[in-house]
Parts: structure tokens; sequence; C-alpha cells
């Protein structure tokens, strides 16, 4: 925690250094109409994932956690309901003791089982079936609507996990106002990440759409980069989810619109990565009396209404500091929150 804080403390007094210093006057250059319209503001690379191009499927095997019957037949045959494969992989069968048999297949685990009891009868044979595959699963985490470990049948699929994760495949939020952000999600699996894409995956390409294995994690972060913050003077502050051509004037209204003491002629604009962000300002006003054109919102955009009595670049940048250090996480979230509160 105090790390994090120090590291707030440092991106604040950066962004407020470079303010003062470069806007001394709070002479902010206007919002482009298009965020392309501005040449010092580059979209992020998109991070292209290649995808498998060879996937063949994996035999059956016993997992840790699987609950399995064994029969073993000799001059007797005894049935042992109820067996579970342990932490360790490790099967315990009576006079054989504890056999291991994680990740190995049916046929495999049969030999191995067979193998300990015939040190007492050499004619003995083992048949398994597995009862209930509890240790068949992968892990969903983020922002997915049902998080969790979700069992995984033979023959799965990247898609597949998602919906189940998800709610029947239906895109929920992970909070009221926080939706997933698919293009960043990662299949994780033996420590590696899985050259897929998920959005892909979902639109069945098979490249991507790849058989999900026991023990694979899927990681789904909150899209953060994909909303809009909308703080300030405004009715409701929030934050809003980024869609393609949204307008200043659209999350406004959808924020409650701009209070009695915001300033309609300074709304700023807070675009780019956190290091090196861009600061704009647009005036309401001007739209109004048609002298300016909407202004369209870039993912990640923090739109903050200022008080008609900010003059000064350090009174404003005191107040946005904070929240622009804090634009990438679920803080953020609760900073929105805590201004709604009266």
């Amino acid at each position: 925690m105090g790390r994090l804080t120090t590291n707030m403390g440092r991106f604040s007094a950066i962004l407020l250094c470079v303010a003062v210093s470069g806007c001394a006057a709070n002479r902010y250059p206007g919002a482009p109409t298009m965020p392309s319209d501005d040449p010092a503001f580059a979209a992020p690379e998109p991070v292209v994932m290649p995808g498998l191009e060879t996937d063949p499927p994996e035999a059956l095997k016993l997992m840790p956690g699987d609950i399995v019957e064994l029969t073993t037949v000799s001059a007797q045959t005894t049935q042992y309901p109820g067996l579970i494969v342990d932490a360790l992989g490790n099967l315990h069968v009576p006079l054989a003791g504890d056999v291991p048999v994680g990740g190995k297949t049916l046929t495999e685990a049969e030999k191995a089982i067979e193998a300990g009891l015939r040190r007492y009868d050499r004619f003995a044979r083992a048949n398994l079936i597995i009862t209930q595959p509890d240790g068949h699963v992968a892990s969903v985490l983020g922002a997915v609507g049902n998080p969790g470990r979700i069992p995984v049948p033979p023959g799965m699929r990247v898609a597949d996990l998602f919906a189940a994760a998800s709610g029947g495949g239906e895109v929920r939020l992970a909070s009221e106002n926080m939706l997933p952000n698919l293009d960043l999600a990662r299949l994780m699996r033996d420590g590696e990440t899985v050259p897929v894409s998920i959005p892909l995956a979902i639109k069945g390409d098979p490249k991507h759409n790849v058989r999900v294995r026991s023990g694979d994690q899927l990681y789904v972060p909150p899209g953060t980069e994909m909303l809009i913050m909308v703080l300030g003077q405004v009715g409701a502050p929030q934050p809003i989810a980024y869609r393609q051509g949204m307008r200043l004037t659209e999350v406004l209204a959808r924020a409650g619109g701009i209070t009695g003491e915001g300033d309609q002629n300074d709304v700023r604009i807070v675009r780019g990565p956190l290091r090196e962000p861009r600061m704009y300002t647009a005036s309401i006003k001007d739209l109004v009396n048609g002298k300016a054109t909407d202004v369209q919102l870039a993912p990640g955009d923090i739109v903050y209404v200022t008080k008609a009595w900010y003059t000064k670049t350090g009174d404003v940048l005191n107040a946005l500091s904070p929240l622009i250090s804090l634009a990438n996480s679920a803080a953020i979230i609760a900073v929105a929150e805590a201004i709604r509160r009266p």
C-alpha cells in the first residue's frame, strides 16, 4: 500500500510540474474534433496474437480431485467406489498403497495399479472408471459474470470456457459500470501464455478457438482503458463504457449534465498514456452557439468539468493529478463514487 501511495504521489508531482511549467497561463489547446486530428496523439498499437497452427486432442488423463471407481479382478472381483486422486496425484489402493496416477491415462493408471497389486497377487487385474471428473477444471478470473473454477469436459474450447464463465456467452459487466477487455484477455497454460485471441476464439476462428486443457487459466482484465471517466462538476460523476463515435456532449448528458458551479467554457479532456498525457479544453457554450463542433472521445479519456472559479493551472492539476494517477485502476471507481456522495 505504501508503494502504491508513493507511485501515485510521484505521478501526480510529475504531471503537476509538467503542466505548470508548460501551461503557466492556463492555456490548453482546444480539444480536436477527432482524436486523429492531433498528430501528437497516437492510440496504442494492439497486440496481435498469431494463434496455434495445430491443436491436437489429448487422451483423457487422471487429475488430482478426480473420483474413480476401481474394480480388481483375480480369484474374486472387488469394487472400490469413491476413491479420490489426492493433491499429489496418488490413488490409495487397498493392499497396493499409494499409487501415482496423476497425469496418466486410464490404461496407464490401470497398469500402475496392477504393478502394485502383483506384489501380493500376480494374477490381479485392474479396471478404472472416472465417476466424477472433479479434477478436470480450468480457472477463469477477472471481469466475467461467473469467475471461478469451470469443469472441462473433453472437447471444450476457449469460446465454451468463456461462455460458461460469462453467463451463457453474454458479455456481462464485471461490476455495474465495468466492461471486460477481451482484447487483453490471456489464456495461461503451464505458466506460459497461449498465443490466442479471445475475441477471435469467440468468433470461431479455429487457430484461436483451441481446446481447453485441465489446469488452464483464463484471465479477463477489466476494461478500464475502454471507459470514459466523467468527473468533477456534473450531476452524477461516473465511468461510462466507451463505444466508437462517442461524443463529449453525450457523456456529459449521461453523467447528469454540468452543475451550477461547473465552468461550461472550460471542460478538460485528459487523453493518452499516464506518463505523457495530453490535456485539452472544450467549451460547451461554443458548441451550443455553433462556434465549435462536438468532440469525439477516445478510449480511456477523462472528462473533468472544472469549477468556474478555477483560474490557475496548479488548481486544476491539484484536482486532476490524483485522478489521473488512478485512471488504470479499479480505485477510480471508488473515487467517482466518493465524488458522487454529498
